[in-house]
């Protein structure tokens, strides 16, 4: 049996969500696989197991986060005395802490996997805890080679450590939701938790310079987050209600429509590792590219891994060449189609879920 320990589980919505979703879905085929989760909402929770009962199972763990991380690593001690487990699959270092003593002494493989964020701290003994699990997985996969190069700078060693770039959903066979009113060309778009890393700000601050030269230009921030009001703010201060649109979070079906308005993906992220905040990959990059739209990125974190320069897309290295290379590829639609394409044909041969998913098991 394989065990699969994670904070990060449907029906909570998230790209470590669905990694570790697929991942169990997928194993669950061929081996019987436990999935040991919190718990977010009761109901959604119970829809998502019950309708994927035949395939996996799933104890659900509730209650503040001190006494659920011991309820359910105190379960697992239960269950690895009474069971053969051929291994454990963490979500990530945090998920593990409290077990892998144990698990090592009992010889069971643990499968760690690394994001990026979660390993960024600026406390001692924070990453003391950090090193020292780490230390005791069997295997460490990360998500980018960037990511690999913090676990590296934790454990010391990189013979453990395995970069799988993780998968994206491919949403073009979705019939899309006509509800949102989209109107606008270019249509830009980022989707993301609304957060000052996430570059929303210069892209606001373009969009002022660009309107003059596309006045039909409309751009679509998708999500919510702390920085909303910063950025209703700046849209009023900029007069920009009629250039942009909020949506909120949206569902899939409202994300493919929004997708076949869109010419181009725009998330320049920034480097707040300082406030323990990088980006670790960019799997809204790959879910734009299925439907042939280029992205424009940062060179920060491994977002240069997921945008592949002057190939999928382009990555700045200075925020104020935001606005002149957004302003060059709206008016080169021949690049912009090029670089579309090519993003297109990565994504469909390298980021569909059954190939990564391919990856994660050649691992195991």
């Amino acid at each position: 049996m394989y065990i699969i320990l994670t904070q990060c589980f449907p029906s909570r919505v998230g790209g470590i969500e669905n990694l570790v979703s697929n991942l169990a879905l997928s194993i669950g085929k061929k081996e019987k696989v436990l999935v040991m989760a919190d718990q977010h909402h009761i109901l959604l929770d119970t829809i998502f197991d019950s309708k994927h009962e035949n395939k996996i199972s799933v104890r659900r763990f509730g209650g503040i986060k001190f006494f659920r991380r011991r309820k359910k690593i105190n379960e697992l001690k239960l269950i690895i005395h009474s069971q053969k487990i051929q291994c454990i699959i963490a979500d990530t270092w945090k998920s593990i802490e409290l077990c892998a003593e144990n698990l090592n002494a009992k010889n069971i493989p643990i499968i760690c996997l690394a994001h990026g964020n979660e390993l960024i701290s600026d406390n001692i003994n924070k990453k003391k805890r950090i090193s020292s699990t780490l230390k005791q997985a069997s295997e460490i996969i990360t998500n980018s080679h960037f990511t690999a190069g913090l676990v590296k700078q934790l454990i010391g060693e990189k013979h453990r450590i395995k970069v799988v770039y993780p998968g994206a959903e491919d949403l073009r066979n979705k019939e899309p939701d006509t509800s949102l009113q989209i109107k606008g060309d270019p249509v830009l778009l980022t989707i993301s938790r609304l957060e000052k890393r996430k570059g929303h700000i210069f892209i606001l601050q373009a969009i002022k310079k660009l309107k003059t030269q596309f006045p039909n230009i409309k751009y679509i921030i998708v999500g919510e987050g702390k920085e909303k009001t910063a950025l209703l703010r700046f849209v009023k201060e900029y007069n920009l209600s009629n250039h942009v649109l909020f949506t909120g979070n949206v569902n899939e079906e409202q994300k493919k429509q929004l997708f076949e308005h869109t010419a181009l993906m725009v998330m320049p992220t920034l480097d707040e590792s300082h406030n323990r905040s990088i980006e670790g990959f960019g799997i809204a990059y790959l879910e734009a590219a299925f439907f042939g739209i280029p992205s424009v990125a940062s060179n920060v974190g491994g977002t240069s891994e997921a945008v592949l320069h002057e190939n999928t897309g382009i990555i700045i290295d200075n925020h104020e060449k935001l606005f002149q290379e957004l302003k060059e590829l709206l008016l080169d639609g021949k690049k912009l189609k090029h670089l579309g394409k090519n993003a297109q044909e990565r994504a469909i041969n390298s980021f569909t879920w059954d190939k990564v998913v391919n990856n994660y098991l050649s691992m195991l």
